[in-house]
């Protein structure tokens, strides 16, 4: 069977970026900015973060989160920060960096009226505020998730569905001490998922997955086969912090489960690729890889009566499906944004922001092909007479 890679190329600014709002004493105006950003453009050297109008930054730092290393920056002329990257982005990976700053903003944060107000439109789309200890939140005006540290500070994250900004504000009032409420948040999650959809007859898509390990110890990566597909032997691993392709190689769940790497222990016999990184990783430092994958899922994605059928439970937070050239959407179940593709072909946008999965059907048909007008019927009967002509002709 003929596989079909596809090119899968990055954008120059990855879409990953993740804010966490730590929200100081109210009465200080103050909240600590962590940013996690990547600059993935090949050969860029610099990176620029804007000051948001009318806050004040101070307390800036940056570290590169593959190495844990402070890297050198400035602040030009009070509009933004200049991140100096550590080398330039290699071709093929990207750089990635983690921005601390305080900032103080009266018209953003304080109290009134005895209450607390966090009022911010929020662009990116992963955010996390976090409120100051002995405060409980009393309003949210955008979908949230909420739960309780274990020190007591209530923690609010927002995924921003949409295309423009969020408009969060969130209030608090002075409240007892309360038990932790765990939760994992979607918003503090950076996995993101591609999906191309091949020729239906194949039962085949490429997979193009991105996530981040920062495990101290661990030297080997892993892409967890779903039940019911196989994944081809053109799998590949790529580091995306230099750029370099892993040595790849197939291994059972029970090989990775005697690792001790993940908390939950995989089916012992289901299939895994595995990366090697050729180093451990370091406490401090992480790895963003991303795994290029081809599948076959005779069930999942097949065509009845003439119309492509895929069906998949997606769990992360954001997850792209694009599908194969020449075809047109004729339903999904589940809200998208439906946008085309450089080479025209429609993508479908997911985001989840809940915690559970999202079980989506897409289904599509063939573009038509457009009916020919008399006049290219008639220029191809004259053709066709020309030719039978010529041909007499020449066998004269």
């Amino acid at each position: 069977m003929t596989v079909v890679l596809l090119l899968l190329a990055a954008p120059a600014l990855a879409d990953d970026e993740f804010t966490l709002y730590d929200l100081l004493p109210p009465e200080t105006h103050q909240f600590a900015i962590t940013y996690d950003v990547t600059q993935a453009r090949e050969g860029a050297t610099t990176f620029d973060n804007p000051i948001r109008a009318g806050a004040v930054a101070t307390k800036e730092r940056v570290i590169a989160r593959a190495s844990g290393e402070e890297l050198r920056f400035e602040v030009v002329e009070g509009k933004f920060i200049r991140v100096h990257l550590p080398g330039p982005v290699p071709k093929g990976g990207e750089t990635r960096i983690r921005i601390f700053k305080t900032y103080t903003d009266a018209a953003s944060y304080g109290v009134k009226d005895g209450q607390l107000f966090f009022e911010r439109p929020l662009g990116i789309s992963r955010n996390v505020v976090l409120l100051p200890k002995g405060w409980q939140l009393t309003g949210c005006a955008s979908p949230g998730m909420v739960s309780t540290d274990a020190d007591g500070r209530v923690r609010v994250s927002f995924v921003n569905d949409r295309d423009d900004q969020l408009p969060v504000k969130c209030t608090a009032t002075p409240a007892p001490g309360a038990g932790a409420a765990t939760l994992d948040h979607r918003a503090e999650q950076d996995r993101q998922i591609r999906y191309w959809l091949l020729d239906p007859s194949t039962h085949q898509f490429r997979i193009s997955h991105d996530f981040t390990v920062a495990r101290a110890g661990q030297k080997s990566v892993h892409s967890f086969v779903r039940k019911g597909s196989v994944v081809s032997p053109d799998a590949r691993m790529i580091d995306l912090d230099t750029g370099k392709v892993l040595e790849t190689h197939t291994v059972t769940g029970k090989d990775v489960n005697a690792l001790g790497y993940y908390p939950t222990p995989s089916d012992p016999d289901s299939v895994v690729v595995q990366g090697d990184l050729g180093r451990a990783i370091a406490a401090g430092q992480s790895a963003r890889i991303r795994v290029e994958e081809t599948y076959t899922d005779p069930v999942g994605y097949t065509a009845q009566d003439g119309e492509l059928v895929w069906k998949r439970t997606l769990g992360r937070p954001v997850n792209f499906v694009t599908l194969p050239a020449g075809w047109i959407l004729t339903s999904v179940n589940t809200p998208a944004t439906i946008t085309r593709d450089d080479e025209g072909r429609i993508k479908l946008r997911f985001v989840n922001i809940r915690n559970d999965e999202l079980s989506v059907t897409i289904k599509a048909r063939p573009k038509p092909t457009p009916a020919k007008s008399r006049s290219d019927a008639f220029v191809t009967r004259s053709g066709l007479a020309s030719l039978l002509l010529q041909r007499h002709e020449e066998g004269r």
